[in-house]
């Protein structure tokens, strides 16, 4: 079956057990997960499983043993519970009700993981006494569950609750017209060697039962925190409790959960965080129920997460608030042509480059952009570069003298599982490459530059060796490692889950300040889902005023409103019987979830967002490219490696002379980049979740 169709079929069970429908006597007697996306995703032990259709009593054996794990629930007309104690590998559960069975064969992983994305990296230092876990209890970076209590002060405040104590500055908060004191529980704990902090509003002096159960304060819907960043680190990261203390969430009455998995700057591969979310989700649903629909924020990095992570994960999140987003993390490329301009222009070019003209050669609005991209992130992905790797032990990281088998720092290295091994090297295989990329031919095209400034920056433009050195010689991708990041997944197609939810992508302005997050972005991932999905009707676009801050999104836009409109959306959604389809979820959304940018007043201004420099929206806030783009390439942004083609003298709008178009072809001996064809082994992903 479809894994996507099972996908639907499991969520479609989850929610019926939150609204509950009467089993029907002439039912097929039915069990099934509902913690995890498949019966062969379990992990730790256990798994939150439902039987419907049964007439009277239902018994369960679990490998042959009796169990007493079910309990009925006349309202939601179906026997659920958890069923614990679940040896590694393959668990038969079979059930009897009426002199009928039904059967369902579960996959237990342990709760260090993997389950999916292939063998784990090694070194990998833990940090949970950073993060006040204690000591690691095993090299899974493993450490015991924990539970303290904070709350939210008349000030506005979290401060630590002492048991047994009701502050005199404790603040109430109203959930569904029931007051409560605003006192929230932060469950901490480990997983996929992740450190994850789950909070929820909780009375610790309400009346409960042998087994702790979230209480009314719950709103019956989860949050899930993504950080930012592009890194390969060796380390498990550190978080704090305060980290899942979201006011916005929490004073509606949502669960809200963060992991140190789930942070782009440690590991930058979406598979492994794909895999962290499923876990944890998991774990969510077994301890506290199943949510009625689960919504991704997070900003730069994380809003890549979510991006990727429902592409290859359908179901996971049921609706997506990236900020500043990137459509995937192979913007390492971008990174890395900044790179190549940068240190051009420092000098290997020979000539004087003006502002005016860097700019038109990078594409972005700012010659400062590139700067950044290279401060910010570029060093991160240097394999000599020790400090990237994230490690204390420094003697465990690469060297190409004195460890040369080490851990190689930077994001490709994170990839290896999914790019395989280089069998001369045993390096992960490079999906790097800028053979026939013809840097500022859009520049060229525009009359910014002249010709013997284009062919002097695409002589000396060079590449990177395999450890990420400059190079006079252009880089050439392993056409292995190519291939494997499209059928991966890793580069995200704009399908799997993305069609099926909503999304809201929030941006502010910066391009003129040379920040990273340019606007254009935005629509890598709008043709990426036209592309895959025929429309982007379920994505909205808002751009906020120039120069708002990034760092405190809530002053850039009116984050309670774009929460309250995609709690309307999914709201509606989830009250619709029908099937999930793109075409259902597009029905529901509200009229006010739809493309808009805000004036320097504040003021929205509802408008679609295209690329057609004449609009309002883009006079306003206009869009720039960058360096691959103005190379000639897709707005796509997704081919790594380019068919080539001989040059045509059709493609330059200015002459060249017999020497120049000469000196063209030699530099271009194999042939110039042919973006009218799909790139060298673009093809479909393999499909969601994928077994590494």
């Amino acid at each position: 079956m479809n894994r996507l169709i099972t996908r639907v079929t499991l969520a479609v069970a989850a929610l019926l057990v939150l609204t509950g429908s009467p089993a029907s006597a002439e039912q097929r007697l039915q069990i099934s997960v509902l913690s995890s996306p498949r019966p062969d995703l379990v992990s730790d032990q256990d798994a939150l499983i439902e039987v419907r259709g049964a007439e009277g009593l239902v018994a369960l054996t679990v490998n042959g043993k009796p169990s007493a794990a079910l309990r009925q629930d006349g309202r939601r007309g179906s026997w659920v519970g958890l069923v614990e104690g679940l040896k590694l590998g393959r668990n038969r559960l079979i059930v009897h009700s009426g002199g009928r069975s039904a059967q369902l064969t579960l996959v237990n992983h342990s709760k260090s993981g993997p389950i999916l994305s292939g063998p784990q990296i090694t070194p990998f230092e833990c940090r949970t006494v950073q993060s006040g876990l204690g000591p690691a209890q095993d090299a899974s970076c493993n450490a015991p569950t924990s539970t303290e209590h904070f709350y939210r002060s008349t000030a506005g405040v979290f401060k630590p609750l002492t048991p047994g104590q009701r502050p005199a500055d404790l603040a109430n908060v109203t959930i569904n017209g029931q007051t409560l004191p605003y006192i929230v529980r932060v469950e901490s704990g480990t997983l996929n060697r992740t450190i994850y902090r789950i909070a929820v509003l909780d009375d610790p002096a309400a009346p409960q039962s042998l087994e702790w159960t979230p209480g009314p304060g719950w709103n019956g819907k989860l949050a899930v925190g993504f950080g930012g960043g592009l890194a390969g680190r060796y380390e498990q990261g550190t978080n704090k409790p305060q980290d899942a203390l979201e006011d916005l969430y929490l004073s509606r009455g949502f669960a809200f959960a963060v992991a140190t998995g789930l942070v782009n700057g440690l590991a930058s591969n979406a598979i492994i965080q794909g895999e962290t979310l499923m876990m944890l989700k998991e774990h969510f649903i077994e301890r506290y129920g199943v949510p009625r629909w689960t919504l991704g924020t997070g900003g730069s990095g994380g809003g890549i997460q979510q991006l990727h992570i429902t592409a290859l994960y359908p179901g996971l999140l049921d609706g997506l608030q990236p900020r500043v987003a990137f459509a995937d993390s192979t913007v390492a490329a971008h990174v890395l042509d900044c790179d190549l301009l940068q240190n051009y222009w420092k000098g290997q070019g020979g000539s004087v480059w003006s502002p005016d003209k860097r700019r038109a050669v990078a594409g972005f609005a700012s010659p400062a952009t590139c700067e950044n991209w290279v401060r910010f992130i570029a060093s991160s992905q240097k394999v000599t570069n020790k400090a990237a790797c994230g490690l204390k032990d420094l003697s465990l990281a690469y060297d190409p003298r004195s460890n040369p088998k080490g851990a190689r720092c930077g994001y490709y290295s994170w990839l290896v599982n999914q790019l395989g091994r280089d069998p001369k090297t045993g390096f992960a295989r490079s999906p790097y490459d800028n053979v026939g990329v013809q840097y500022g031919l859009r520049a060229l095209n525009d009359g910014v530059i002249s010709v013997d400034e284009f062919l002097d920056l695409n002589e000396r433009i060079g590449g990177f060796t395999q450890d990420l050195v400059f190079s006079p010689v252009r880089t050439a991708a392993d056409p292995r490692a190519v291939r494997r990041m499209y059928t991966s997944g890793l580069v995200n197609p704009g399908g799997g889950g993305l069609g099926l939810t909503p999304i809201m992508q929030l941006r502010g302005y910066q391009d003129p300040f040379g920040d990273i997050h340019d606007r254009q972005r935005d629509f890598e991932v709008r043709l990426r889902l036209i592309r895959a999905n025929g429309d982007a009707d379920n994505q909205v676009i808002w751009v906020a005023p120039k120069g708002a801050s990034l760092v405190q999104p809530s002053k850039v836009f009116p984050e309670d409103k774009v929460l309250d409109l995609m709690t309307q959306w999914l709201d509606a959604i989830a009250s619709d019987p029908a099937p999930l389809s793109h075409a259902k979820v597009v029905r529901h959304r509200p009229p006010e979830a739809a493309d808009a940018y805000f004036d320097d007043a504040g003021d929205k201004h509802m408008a679609e967002a295209t690329m057609d420099p004449g609009t309002a929206f883009n006079a306003a806030y206009p869009i720039y490219l960058n360096p691959r783009i103005v190379a000639g390439g897709p707005l796509t942004n997704d081919v790594l490696k380019c068919r080539l083609k001989s040059p045509d003298p059709k493609d330059y709008r200015v002459a060249f002379s017999h020497d120049q178009e000469l000196r063209l072809r030699r530099i271009f001996a194999s042939g110039v980049c042919d973006f009218q064809r799909p790139g060298v082994g673009q093809v479909k992903p393999a499909g969601t979740y994928v077994r590494f």
